[in-house]
């Protein structure tokens, strides 16, 4: 193998570590390594959207389903409860309309017998009772021969009515229309009557 004379480039020192040739600066190639963590990050935040897009995709509506779910129950015990209110008020109403009113008593009957004599006696009632009741009887076409107190046996019960001892059949047919007009329960013969007598107390305000 042929020498060759030493020249200016047998001169030029070894390659060290880490240089690529003697036009790169020191430490270029270490730069490799920088690239490499690059895209480590770049992976990291691909993973990062992914799990947010999956959130976003499956999450999220399922919190909204369960939010609707939730607003149409309200709504249905809402409707629920405003329907059993009604049905309750209409019971109400019902059960009121099937309610029998209060009958009121009905008025006094005019005279069938406008002959036969009645009369009108106060039992411990209020005082000028018997003559209110007297003007009551002739409005409705009685003959009233008399008013006054009565003064015989004491009475368990007024209003009463009653009747002279063998009266005929017109005297006890006005004194049961008379107990019918009036309310009065108590309808019997006296052996002191002269006359059919309606006998009031203190129920009669006049």
């Amino acid at each position: 193998m042929s020498q060759h004379p030493h020249d200016e480039f047998d001169d030029v020192p070894p390659y060290q570590t880490g240089e690529a040739g003697k036009h790169r600066a020191p430490g270029a190639a270490g730069t490799g390594g920088t690239g490499g963590s690059g895209l480590r990050w770049i992976g990291l935040l691909a993973v990062f959207v992914l799990l947010v897009g999956a959130f976003a995709y499956f999450i999220v509506p399922r919190f909204s389903d369960s939010d609707m779910d939730t607003t149409a129950e309200d709504q249905d015990a809402v409707t629920e409860s405003e329907d059993q209110a009604e049905v309750e008020a209409e019971g109400e109403d019902a059960a009121e309309g099937d309610a029998d009113p209060e009958e009121e008593p009905a008025a006094p009957q005019p005279a069938s017998d406008t002959e036969t004599p009645v009369q009108v006696a106060n039992y411990q009632g209020v005082e000028g009772g018997e003559a209110s009741m007297s003007a009551e009887l002739e409005e409705l076409d009685y003959n009233v021969v008399w008013n006054g107190d009565w003064n015989f046996e004491e009475r368990a019960e007024t209003p009463a009515v009653v009747y002279p001892e063998g009266s005929g059949e017109a005297e006890q047919a006005i004194a049961a229309e008379l107990a019918e007009s009036f309310g009065v329960e108590n309808v019997e013969s006296h052996d002191q009557a002269s006359f059919v007598t309606l006998i009031i107390g203190d129920e009669y305000e006049g």
